[in-house]
């Protein structure tokens, strides 16, 4: 069975460096939250505030998405590789999608915001402000609320608020990639090395 599975891996068309299959899924990632953004901010802030907000917390702290995909890419690759990979090489795998990934999306994010919808930012502090009015929150709280939000978005596109935010991103989705390196990690036998 090992054998037949040797055979139709390396029968396969695709390529079978790292870096092209780590590319291949970092870019579908990167299109698919780029897709999931839109929707956010389209629908679901529109719909709800409260809702989008613990839709982008929850999807933020547990990259459910992009999991899956860190997980397809270490698979694929390690398929390639005969059915064994090694940790480091599972976790480069998964290291460079993440890195495409994050570039498309905090790329996207920064055209979205200054260019397909200007407005996106505004909206999004009226239904905070909505929210709260409606949960009829006092003004002194309000008033602190919406200065957090404000300082929150001023200077977002900034060169150091960037980094911090795309470094965040890098080594959140990296924990969750040397996780999924671990689980998919397979050291041959010592009879078959």
């Amino acid at each position: 069975m090992n054998q037949n599975f040797e055979i139709n891996a390396h029968e396969s068309t695709e390529p079978v460096s790292k870096s092209a299959i780590a590319i291949r899924y970092g870019l579908m990632t990167g299109f698919v939250l780029m897709f999931i953004t839109t929707i956010g901010f389209l629908y679901l802030l529109k719909y709800s505030f409260i809702v989008f907000s613990i839709v982008s917390f929850i999807s933020y702290i547990v990259p459910v998405i992009p999991v899956i995909f860190y997980y397809l890419a270490a698979k694929r690759q390690q398929a390639l590789l005969g059915g064994f990979i090694s940790l480091k090489d599972a976790f480069q795998v998964v290291f460079i999608s993440i890195l495409i990934a994050v570039a498309i999306f905090t790329i996207y994010g920064l055209i979205y915001n200054k260019y397909i919808d200007p407005e996106n930012t505004t909206r999004m502090k009226e239904a905070a402000l909505t929210f709260f009015e409606e949960m009829k929150m006092p003004q002194e709280q309000l008033d602190a609320q919406m200065k957090n939000i404000e300082e929150q978005t001023k200077d977002s596109t900034s060169f150091s608020k960037l980094s911090y935010s795309v470094s965040q991103s890098i080594i959140l989705h990296s924990i969750f990639g040397f996780i999924v390196a671990l689980i998919v990690s397979r050291k041959k036998p010592a009879a078959q090395q």
